[in-house]
């Protein structure tokens, strides 16, 4: 039997209609982790919150920069999180992708640094897809980019570069030097780990305290991760049976990550990590969907518009690309003896499908019903509910196409030029590849490479390109701290502090330590507070949170007297092996006088 070895291309390349998909979820990864961020603006942003700007610029180095510490007032930090969002919408359309993806990795970056104690895993992650990114053409399908190109300059889908290489590298080394980095007996003797994992009450689901009681089913998943984390990389870019190997390793990743969204408290790891996963997703999976889901006609469609508005052409070229409806022609009417004529009388633009002929708004939902994804609300658009104002819309549309024009000349500018990705670029990235893979090798305790020279930390913290795959390595944490804060009022009444509520605190343990998190950025932040605690230097996090539950008392509690004293206590569990009951123990961390 002869085995057909895939080629270099093949295993370093991504196709260019998934870095497409990779291009929209880290769109609605950034809008989503924005709006998540915003509950938290004035706690976690600004400088009446946790974390002063004179607090946390203490404690970065020397080339760590953000746009965020430039002003400590609300309105700015919203400012900043209002031109995020909009970059983000930008990447997430395929508009200036170039552009939208440099903006969106400063800002990105400049936020993570602005408060850096409540950053996880998918921060360091997330900006590191975005650096990578920026080396790539995103925006050469499924955008507004590729609609607004004069010629298509691309006339496949693999695309193969150092930069392909560097994302896909990027991402499985994330799993194996954290399985390197896993060094102790209970991930591959014992295989206990997932089981010290899920006693971590303060970070584990509803559904983890349930399906902690399988102890083997534990053993064999903690021996699955290990082996996949491993292995895996090495699978997912093997030559000998690539096809097969590349999508069941990608599958089995995100499986992987799926099972932590059900047992952890981790925020949006998963997610980021899917989505990284995603890169792998190989053209054939592509052509196998379009074969699967072609453009619902029978007789061959075109779409025609008045020769000279800048506007209808752009316009017609948008709805082909993201209506997914291929290499549908668009042309001017009056290329057409019969068309041109009718479109002058009738004011509108023409959809035919073979020799019938549709106009206005009923030709746009026509046109929508043909599509292979939208093809459920163009068959809305066309009942009568729609169609009135649909056609109101339309009619109005019409009456103001100068000023629509005027819009898209300065806002939607034809492509002359390609988006240049050549070897000034690919060196860069080549060279950046060198410069994580040494990062990465550095975190081995006996790679000999540690510490790295100041130089090279400088470069790192300036680009955001940090690497140190701790996940549960060497062993999951052994302790699973919760927040108990008693305070006194100025009128002698005790309260409960973290919980906002008249009367002593209560120490016993609740029945899900992880919801006493207010989310996981809460998590992160407390749960650091505690463990620094057991520092001997100042314990910096204590006081500036202990400042601010002074100065947020009075906001939630107007109406009651101010708060004077109180205590940060916590309780902190210990993990215990399989079969023996855990232990408690009360740790007091701070005391604080809001008037001292």
């Amino acid at each position: 039997m002869t085995i057909k070895l895939a080629s270099i291309r093949t295993i370093f390349g991504i196709d260019l209609r998934t870095l497409a998909l990779f291009r929209v979820l880290l769109g609605v990864y950034i809008l989503i982790d924005l709006v998540m961020r915003t509950g938290d603006l004035a706690a976690h942003y600004t400088d009446a919150g946790i974390m002063p700007r004179s607090v946390q610029i203490d404690h970065l180095y020397v080339t760590t920069w953000s746009l965020h510490l430039a002003n400590g007032a609300a309105w700015f930090q919203a400012l900043l999180f209002t031109i995020a969002g909009f970059a983000a919408l930008g990447l997430l359309l395929g508009w200036r992708t170039r552009l939208m993806t440099v903006l969106c990795w400063a800002l990105m970056l400049s936020l993570q640094n602005r408060n850096t104690y409540i950053l996880s895993g998918e921060d360091n992650l997330s900006v590191l897809l975005l650096f990578w990114a920026m080396f790539l053409p995103l925006g050469a399908r499924y955008s507004v980019d590729a609609a607004l190109e004069r010629a298509e300059r691309v006339t496949t889908n693999a695309y193969c570069t150092l930069a392909t290489a560097a994302l896909l590298l990027q991402g499985m080394s994330m799993y194996f030097f954290s399985a390197l980095l896993k060094t102790h007996p209970i991930w591959y003797e014992d295989g206990t780990a997932v089981h010290y994992a899920l006693q971590l009450d303060y970070l584990v689901t509803p559904f983890a305290l349930w399906f902690r009681q399988f102890d083997d089913l534990m053993s064999g998943l903690t021996y699955y991760v290990y082996a996949l984390e491993l292995i895996g990389p090495f699978l997912i870019f093997s030559p000998i049976f690539h096809r097969t190997l590349r999508t069941v390793v990608m599958l089995a990743f995100m499986t992987m990550h799926l099972s932590f969204l059900f047992f952890l408290e981790i925020g949006f790891f998963p997610f980021i990590s899917i989505i990284m996963n995603l890169t792998f997703m190989p053209g054939w999976m592509w052509d196998r969907l379009a074969a699967w889901l072609p453009v619902r006609s029978n007789a061959p469609v075109a779409i025609w518009f008045d020769r000279g508005c800048d506007f209808c052409e752009k316009t017609c070229r948008l709805l082909r690309v993201f209506l997914f409806l291929g290499d549908t022609p668009v042309r001017p009417a009056q290329d057409d003896p019969e068309l041109g004529p009718d479109l002058e009388q009738r004011n509108s633009w023409i959809v035919t499908f073979g020799n019938d002929r549709t106009y206005e708004f009923d030709a746009l939902a026509r046109l929508v019903s043909l599509s292979p994804v939208f093809f459920p609300l163009g068959w809305l658009m066309r009942r009568g509910l729609f169609r009135k104002p649909g056609a109101r819309f339309y009619a109005w549309v019409g009456r103001n196409r100068g000023a629509f024009s005027r819009f898209s000349a300065r806002w939607l500018a034809w492509r002359e030029t390609p988006a240049r990705f050549g070897a000034v670029t690919q060196g860069l990235a080549g060279l950046f590849l060198v410069f994580i893979t040494v990062q990465n090798v550095s975190t081995l305790p006996w790679s000999g490479l540690s510490p790295l020279p100041d130089a090279f930390r400088m470069v790192r913290q300036a680009l955001g390109l940090y690497q140190n795959w701790t996940m549960f390595a060497p062993y999951p944490e052994m302790t699973s701290p919760w927040p108990v804060i008693e305070g006194e009022l100025t009128d002698g009444s005790v309260v409960d502090v973290y919980h906002d509520r008249p009367g002593l605190a209560d120490f016993d343990k609740p029945e899900v330590v992880s919801a006493e998190y207010a989310n996981y950025r809460w998590r992160k932040f407390l749960s650091q507070l505690e463990d620094q605690s057991y520092e001997d230097r100042p314990q910096t996090l204590a006081l500036n949170y202990a400042r601010y539950l002074c100065r947020r008392w009075p906001e939630a509690h107007p109406d009651m007297p101010a708060l004077a004293t109180f205590v940060i206590y916590f309780q902190i569990e210990v993990s215990q092996p399989p079969g023996q009951p855990k232990e408690v123990e009360t740790r007091h961390v701070w005391s604080h006088d809001c008037f001292g």
